[in-house]
């Protein structure tokens, strides 16, 4: 009675195998007849079964091989029906042929190897094609994570110069999408791996300054620096450290570098002009360079709304200085009397000359802002009929 139980328990077990066989070739040939679903029925029943590691390791191997063909085949038909039931087909590809890998006598075999190998370089540029897509479209956030999948697939294969676009995009991705943690692992990892470039450090700044840690962030810029002293972006990238925590007078050593090696930026220049143009800064305030630089940039640019705008301002600035001195004379005396007019002269020299620079820049862009200012000179100047024509009165 006992050899008949063990009989029938060998018998049971071939039974099973036999089925499981019969599931792995049913998928087989279903794939081959493009009867994708099935195919994914099929295999799906052979290496889910509870029997299915007691298969011979090469048979096994083939499971997982054929799995990966079929599922490579539902992401390239034009059934999205069908692709709807697989939605991680390409991770399924993927995994499928990492244990295909798993199994040395299986891949010595040179055809197997070969298949393996192409079948995984697909993945790879699936992934690469899809991240592609998505930042193509903008959707940065989704293009990150398949970048980087592609880097791994990219990675394991050997690496190279592709590698390193891969992750670099992957970087990229993350960070025009304002995942500044995961930029700063990516271009972490791109520097270690040697990719120590100006470019990587300005954008490992970013991501510092992304999360609010300047400190870092200046640290990134002067490595950069290290490597490339010249170069421009990593110095835009100093000077917006600076202005950001307002100081002006360093941000202006930089922006002349920038001048030296683009002097005719005129973006530069304004920039340079706004600094020296802002009265809270009292260690750089200085009226004339600030009208120099401004002056400069529009002899470039003629139609630079931003200096034309703020070169009127200025000569407002200036003459407001001759009015409040002028008002702080209390007296009556001729002498008194004779010192506040030529103030008060000054002072309407001073609009004049900002005047045409204001008109032209709300002719530009007619704002309420550049329109009060335009209305508080021609009251100065006592220009009654301009009030009206601004006001849109006869």
């Amino acid at each position: 009675m006992k050899k008949v139980m063990i009989l029938l328990a060998v018998l049971l077990t071939a039974n099973v195998m036999m089925a499981q066989k019969k599931d792995r070739t049913d998928a087989f040939m279903y794939n081959k007849n493009g009867q994708y679903e099935k195919a994914m029925v099929s295999i799906e029943k052979c290496i889910n079964h509870p029997q299915f590691l007691g298969m011979k390791p090469n048979e096994q191997s083939q499971a997982w091989l054929y799995r990966a063909a079929i599922y490579q085949n539902i992401i390239q038909s034009d059934d999205e029906k069908l692709k709807a039931k697989a939605p991680d087909a390409l991770e399924i590809v993927y995994q499928s042929l990492m244990k295909c890998l798993e199994n040395e006598s299986f891949c010595s075999d040179q055809q197997n190897q070969m298949e393996i190998g192409m079948r995984i370089a697909s993945v790879m540029t699936s992934y690469y094609t899809q991240g592609a897509d998505a930042y193509n479209n903008g959707q940065f956030a989704d293009a990150a994570p398949l970048f980087k999948k592609a880097y791994d697939i990219a990675a394991s294969l050997g690496g190279g110069e592709q590698a390193s676009e891969m992750l670099n995009l992957a970087a990229t991705s993350a960070l025009r999408a304002g995942e500044y943690n995961t930029a700063l692992e990516y271009f972490t990892e791109l520097k270690n791996n040697g990719n120590e470039t100006a470019e990587i450090y300005r954008h490992l700044a970013a991501c510092y300054n992304g999360l609010g840690q300047s400190e870092q962030a200046m640290a990134m810029i002067n490595a950069g620096l290290e490597k490339d002293p010249s170069d421009a972006n990593l110095i835009l990238e100093k000077v917006n450290a600076y202005l950001k925590e307002g100081k002006g007078a360093e941000a202006i050593v930089d922006l002349e570098k920038l001048l030296e090696l683009d002097p005719q930026n005129a973006q530069l220049m304004f920039v340079l002009g706004t600094i020296y143009g802002d009265e809270n800064n009292k260690d750089v305030f200085d009226t004339d360079k600030a009208k120099q630089y401004y002056e400069q940039a529009l002899a470039i640019n003629p139609d630079y709304y931003d200096a034309t705008y703020n070169i009127g301002v200025l000569y407002t600035t200036m003459a407001n200085k001759y009015i409040e001195q002028a008002n702080e004379i209390t007296g009556f005396s001729k002498a008194e009397i004779a010192q506040y007019d030529s103030l008060i002269e000054q002072a309407n020299e001073l609009l004049r000359t900002g005047l045409p620079y204001l008109k032209k820049a709300y002719d530009a862009q007619p704002s309420d802002d550049v329109k009060n200012v335009l209305r508080s000179i021609y009251v100065k100047l006592n220009m009654t009929e301009e009030v009206k024509a601004l006001d849109g009165r006869e």
